[in-house]
């Protein structure tokens, strides 16, 4: 859904090709207070990274998305990669293969690899989601932000 594009910024970071080669041997558990935490510009929310290659997930990625209320990601895509995300709070209004649709708390969202796809947080709260990207690598694009500290995260 949010966050990637093809030779493009959404967000203000950049996208960028990564490799889905583990780095490391598989963590089976990773705790969001362990786990690096980034900053979006212009205060539009935080990303924290939780299972991708740098934790040994090769298959696919899962991160904790937050976006602040009015944040904005223009149309992009993830050409290699479906994005499945699960909203635990807030709501966005998106638009997907140019259907315009809302997604709420508790609501699951599909984007298939390659759907052009944009959003903005239409809630009065910030919008907070489980984001799961199958072939990993967009999740990656929120290393060049700024790392947050993670104490002040939970």
């Amino acid at each position: 859904m949010i966050l990637s594009l093809s030779g493009a910024a959404v967000l203000g970071i950049s996208a960028l090709s990564w490799a889905s080669k583990p780095t490391t041997a598989p963590r089976y558990v990773v705790s969001t207070k362990e786990a690096p935490r980034y900053l979006l510009p212009n205060g539009q929310g935080s990303a924290t990274l939780m299972l991708n290659a740098s934790t040994g997930a090769s298959a696919a990625s899962m991160g904790l998305l937050e976006l602040s209320k009015g944040a904005k990601a223009p149309e992009h895509t993830h050409d290699t990669s479906a994005e499945l995300l699960y909203v635990e709070d807030g709501a966005v209004e998106m638009i997907v293969d140019g259907q315009k649709m809302q997604a709420g708390k508790g609501d699951a969202i599909y984007i298939p690899a390659g759907a052009k796809h944009s959003v903005v947080v239409v809630s009065d709260s910030p919008f907070r989601a489980v984001q799961v990207y199958v072939g990993p690598g967009p999740e990656q694009r929120f290393t060049q932000g700024t790392r947050a500290d993670k104490k002040d995260s939970n």
